[in-house]
């Protein structure tokens, strides 16, 4: 529908206290599923609705919860719980409390909003509840545990229930746990279900909690556009993929946050051995290691501990509900044994502020792509993503390339304008650090670190509540193989670099790119005390020239 004949939130009916706060959040206009599922939802009907992260998903349920709570205070004025919001995550939790108290700011008073989905104490938290907040947020887990604690009670005052990122919910162990919560619900109540995709976990939440839906399945745009999410591919075979990860992060022409997808744990453990070498730090997560340990990784990635994440993305496998491509299957499905079946990282994990993503290994559907690659340029924010491709999976890319092109026929995915022959002087430091990264090293690394993260996730989880700040000192980017590393490969050898002046930008490159690929003047340490500056950018109209690491 055109702009002019969308929906507009003065014409939903909405308390004007709701409203000013709209105008101050600055949405003059409501995103495709808020424009959707407001209506339905003040009508009272249970929604199922299916939208990418990012598009508003929170607001098309706290605004309807909000108004509808605003219009029961004027004939009821007894304070009690009417609105119960599950999340997967602390962080989920902490955002969807944000949202409500930015929407409430002119209510406050009327609409009380309580977060329980950190880790202090239930005696902590207890005060909170015994006020009877209008709304609670919380993990099933969390409030599950108040309930049997007997702080708060739902089976009489609740209105509405919303499950938020509902296809994470099981995935992340909470299904026993929001089985016995729905046993302390009232019979009837409103329903919402929100998810980036819809599996078999949603489908049985939906049998469990839904009672006649209605079903969005929006047809809105997956990804962001150009102007915001750059997507490229480039074609390289398996030893190229090794070369180019390391000269993009060695060179810093991958900077900021990235998230590096492969399709196998064993290949997750044989990047992050082969960066070991070079000195690049980076965290393994995939389906082996316990829960604790991965939400505890992507806390300290979201403030700024790591940079770099090496993720399996293993779902999809076993996943009927997803179209996968046709193509020839790849050889190196994982053989791990202990995996969390439901694991899969690119399934609307919270991440923050992720700056690229980096397909090493080429996502087996496009659902899969587009979760990965949904991980950057969110929130308004740019993004890159490089997706590397052998000459086997050419017929995929162009599967993934006719999805994403929609009514418009430009290509979504540009190649990626780079010389693998300007390269080719790392080669052999790559092929030395490779050597040391066998099968026994491999198994090896996976053991150390599974014991590593058991430690850390069972033992010390009781003296880590009590003293959070410790927390902060236990890191998952530690070498898993100090005896292969050779130190000689930390740094670049002045010879491998060919060094040019710099020129000066061109008036069309003032623009600013994403954080893949780096147009300002950037020092390099390439040891030895050499030190140089450069001026990269690998966009096709600004490629290496003469031999040179230079910009236009």
């Amino acid at each position: 529908a055109m702009a002019a004949d969308r929906l507009r939130f003065h014409e939903m009916g909405l308390d004007n206290r709701l409203m000013k706060a709209l105008a101050d959040l600055g949405w003059a206009q409501p995103t495709l599923i808020q424009e959707k599922a407001i209506p339905l939802a003040l009508d009272g009907k249970d929604i199922l609705a299916r939208a990418r992260t990012g598009s508003g998903k929170t607001a098309a349920y706290a605004v309807p919860l909000i108004q509808r709570i605003l219009a029961s205070k004027e004939t009821v004025c007894e304070q009690a719980v009417r609105a119960l919001v599950l999340v997967p995550t602390k962080e989920l939790g902490h955002q969807v409390h944000t949202m409500f108290r930015q929407l409430t700011a002119y209510c406050a008073r009327d609409v009380r909003v309580a977060d329980i989905s950190g880790k202090a104490d239930l005696s902590a938290q207890r005060p909170i509840l015994m006020e009877k907040p209008d709304v609670v947020v919380g993990t099933p887990s969390r409030v599950l545990a108040h309930l049997a604690a007997r702080n708060v009670t739902l089976s009489a005052s609740l209105e509405a229930l919303v499950i938020d990122e509902a296809d994470l919910l099981f995935s992340f162990g909470f299904e026993s746990d929001l089985k016995g919560l729905l046993c302390h619900l009232p019979k009837i109540y409103q329903a919402f279900l929100m998810s980036a995709t819809l599996n078999e976990d949603v489908e049985a939440l939906k049998e469990l909690v839904l009672h006649n839906p209605v079903t969005l399945k929006l047809q809105g745009s997956q990804l962001p556009d150009s102007s915001q999410l750059q997507q490229y591919s480039i074609q390289c075979e398996e030893e190229d993929k090794f070369l180019l990860v390391y000269t993009l992060l060695k060179l810093g022409l991958v900077r900021s946050k990235t998230l590096v997808f492969v399709d196998a744990v064993d290949r997750c453990y044989r990047l992050k051995l082969f960066l070991e070498q070079f000195s690049i730090p980076a965290c393994v997560l995939n389906s082996e290691l316990p829960v604790q340990s991965r939400c505890h990784i992507i806390m300290q990635f979201n403030q700024g501990f790591y940079n770099y994440i090496i993720a399996t993305d293993e779902h999809t496998v076993a996943d009927p509900t997803v179209t996968v491509l046709q193509g020839k299957k790849r050889g190196t499905a994982s053989r791990g044994r202990g995996k969390d079946e439901e694991y899969g990282v690119s399934r609307g994990v919270d991440f923050h502020n992720v700056s690229n993503v980096i397909n090493f290994d080429f996502p087996k559907t496009v659902e899969s792509y587009i979760h990965r690659v949904g991980r950057t340029a969110r929130a308004g924010n740019p993004g890159t993503a490089l997706t590397f491709v052998s000459h086997t999976e050419l017929d995929l890319l162009a599967q993934i390339q006719d999805a994403l092109a929609g009514d418009n026929s430009e290509s979504a995915l540009k190649p990626y304008g780079f010389k693998m022959e300007e390269i080719e002087g790392f080669r052999y430091r790559c092929r030395d650090a490779m050597r040391s990264v066998t099968k026994q090293a491999i198994k090896e690394a996976r053991l150390k670190e599974i014991k590593q993260e058991l430690l850390n996730s069972e033992k010390l989880k009781t003296y880590f509540e009590d003293n959070p700040r410790d927390l902060q000192l236990l890191r998952h980017d530690k070498d898993l193989h100090p005896a292969i590393i050779k130190p000689h490969l930390k740094n670049v050898p002045e010879y491998l670099i060919l060094r040019a002046p710099v020129r000066r930008r061109c008036p069309q490159s003032s623009s600013p790119r994403p954080a893949m690929i780096p147009t300002s003047t950037v020092p390099l340490d390439c040891g030895k005390g050499f030190r140089f500056e450069e001026r990269c950018s690998l966009l096709p109209r600004h490629r290496f020239s003469c031999g040179s690491f230079i910009g236009c």
